[in-house]
């Protein structure tokens, strides 16, 4: 960083397991960039304020979210008409709240900030991204994960599933990234992430799978083209702190941060 460039303020919403593995990489140092907020109804970080959203859009250069899906909108209502980056790790929430992005496109064009969706525990965005400029023909993602990481999904709990009687991989679900949105929220934002970055949540399709030998969190992804097929699978363990998610989730937040003022960016 040189002495002449500013440093931008950071806000976390939520801090939970990925928020607080996101706030400990800024606390330890990236360069241009100072946790200064959290919100969080649960007490926040020792140390640092614990806020409002009104007083996180207004104090922070970038807010990052790290919420369950359900809490984005209000945070992203503020965020947008803060005119503030916008961080959000919640992709799902894009599918199951079209207001957020419909509030962002009424915003005036030379004021508009871009929210960014990091890739979180997928790989091959930054392919999937080029193969839809020559035209993409079918998109398709299968997560798998142990039976525990399934517990209180909507789509189980309406389906009466008990996950402790599942002694086989299994397939819970079968539909597109809009279905599978408001079927397990907090299961797949990689399913909205692919479904942003490729050929948009309802020509997306998406297979849930538990299995009771998982040891991990596995994505395996196939997106075709005219000219290029591409496929992905990558395997994550379960973060400790919330086996919903995959550790991978918060350090690809951390690398969109550590991008912003590097002077060379691989995409």
């Amino acid at each position: 960083m040189t002495n002449n460039q500013a440093i931008k303020t950071v806000g976390i919403a939520g801090t939970g397991a990925i928020g607080t593995a996101v706030a400990k990489a800024i606390i330890k140092g990236i360069n241009g960039l100072k946790l200064t907020h959290v919100s969080d109804l649960n007490g926040g970080l020792d140390g640092i304020p614990n806020v409002s959203f009104d007083e996180l859009a207004e104090n922070c250069d970038i807010i990052i979210e790290c919420l369950p899906p359900k809490a984005v909108p209000p945070l992203a209502e503020r965020v947008i008409k803060a005119q503030k980056e916008f961080i959000m790790i919640s992709g799902c929430a894009l599918l199951m709240f079209p207001e957020i992005l419909e509030l962002q496109h009424s915003m005036p064009e030379n004021t508009r900030k871009p929210i960014i969706v990091p890739s979180g525990a997928l790989a091959g965005i930054d392919g999937i991204k080029a193969l839809k400029e020559l035209g993409i023909i079918s998109s398709k993602i299968a997560s798998t994960k142990p039976p525990v990481g399934f517990k209180g999904a909507p789509h189980i709990v309406k389906n009466n599933i008990d996950l402790t009687k599942i002694n086989q991989k299994t397939k819970l679900f079968s539909g597109n990234a809009i279905e599978a949105a408001q079927g397990f929220p907090a299961n797949v934002n990689v399913a909205a992430t692919l479904s942003l970055a490729g050929i948009g949540a309802e020509k997306t399709q998406v297979e849930i799978w538990a299995d009771p030998e998982a040891k991990g969190n596995a994505h395996e992804i196939t997106v075709e083209g005219q000219y290029s097929k591409l496929t992905s699978k990558i395997e994550n363990m379960p973060d400790p702190a919330n086996p919903k998610s995959s550790m991978l989730a918060a350090q690809s937040i951390v690398s969109v941060l550590k991008d912003i003022n590097n002077s060379v960016i691989v995409l």
